[in-house]
């Protein structure tokens, strides 16, 4: 098994003694050159942009935090095509700081060879296969398997248990297998001396133990765009003393994706729904890209006017969408003593259908809309 010996990327704090600060950025998932594609083809481009400003920020945290190490866990890269611009940038960042160490594993928007003939100094890319470097402090290994035998897997891994050990992964933890990344289950790496597995791939943040000894942590969501995925952040770890912690820290972003609940059960008219949106939406800046969920119920006569208030709302955010998970209010008693009427018919026939209660409700909804005579997507 290839190790390498890099013994000088310390920090060293004096107090009464001198002690032995290790830290170590733990990011994943920035997803350079991804952006937001219904915000329109002018602002996506404006994201992109904010993307790479993000990475420069992430290497400007690790300076100033004294980091010695960054580990890029995957996707750094939303895409497989690259522009040559931001390839030069991301290189031109990582070069600049040659007393910081790189070190990334490939996740399953990378591709392979984009850094092979120009790769800087202090830039690692782990193979497919696994592989460590000694830091003196800690080893770190990693490996850029997408697809693999458990078997072969499992078994390349190889950390001394009397060393503090870092693995790097870009993967999914599931029994279930999936054709785009890494996937194993926790289980599958108990018992090989791994004291911090940082993961990629999840945009979610969450951790927990592989075995007495070791945890997994997911970075979350280190830079892409797009609802759900926030807040957007990096882990900080910290090797002191021959014992490592970490905490989570949020990137400061000029614009956030947010989904916002509005209740809409006392609203009436059109001027009701854009108060109570406008209320909502009170701690939220222009810059940000929101999308309101109505909830509750409406009376079965009311028409929202969904496009007006999307029009409405669209000149105060950089991006603005309504999704509409409120209920219509049907009194069925009333509607079955109505005669000769297709409502009528149209109620009935949904209400004793094998539908689902959901299917029910979009179907009442289409029905009643497409009988005012709106028009209809299905």
């Amino acid at each position: 098994m290839k190790t390498n010996n890099i013994t000088f990327w310390f920090v060293k704090q004096k107090t009464c003694d001198i002690i032995i600060i290790m830290k170590i950025l733990h990011v994943a998932d920035l997803h350079l050159e991804g952006g937001y594609n219904r915000v329109g083809t002018e602002k996506n481009k404006l994201l992109r942009e904010e993307g790479l400003g993000l990475f420069a920020e992430m290497i400007s945290i690790a300076k100033k935090e004294n980091a010695s190490v960054v580990l890029l866990c995957g996707d750094l890269f939303d895409k497989l095509v690259v522009r040559k611009s931001t390839k030069k940038f991301v290189l031109s960042q990582i070069s600049e700081n040659s007393n910081i160490k790189f070190f990334y594993c490939l996740g399953n928007h990378d591709h392979k060879s984009l850094f092979e003939d120009e790769c800087p100094k202090n830039l690692i890319v782990f193979p497919s296969e696994f592989q460590k470097y000694d830091l003196g402090e800690v080893v770190i290994g990693g490996s850029s398997v997408i697809k693999y035998k458990k078997s072969d897997f499992v078994s390349a891994v190889d950390f001394d248990k009397d060393r503090l050990n870092i693995f790097m992964l870009h993967a999914y933890l599931s029994p279930s297998k999936f054709d785009d990344c890494l996937t194993f289950e926790v289980k599958d790496l108990a018992g090989k001396n791994i004291d911090y597995l940082a993961l990629g791939h999840i945009h979610t943040r969450t951790n927990g133990k592989i075995d007495k000894r070791g945890e997994w942590v997911y970075a979350g969501n280190g830079g892409a765009y797009g609802f759900g995925n926030y807040p957007r952040g990096y882990v900080m770890i910290e090797v002191k003393d021959g014992k490592l912690t970490w905490a989570r820290h949020d990137f400061k972003v000029k614009r956030k994706f947010v989904d916002v609940p509005v209740e809409i059960t006392n609203c009436h008219t059109f001027e009701d729904l854009k108060n109570a949106i406008s209320s909502a939406l009170t701690h939220f800046s222009s810059d940000d890209c929101v999308r309101v969920f109505f909830k509750g119920e409406y009376d079965e006569d009311f028409e929202k006017r969904i496009s007006m208030l999307i029009d409405h709302f669209s000149q105060k955010y950089f991006y603005f969408d309504i999704r509409d998970d409120s209920k219509i209010k049907i009194d069925y008693e009333k509607i079955k003593s109505e005669t000769l009427s297709l409502k009528a018919e149209m109620l009935s026939l949904i209400h004793n259908s094998s539908l689902s209660e959901e299917q029910k409700i979009a179907c009442i909804k289409l029905g009643i809309s497409a009988l005012r005579g709106e028009e209809v997507e299905i």
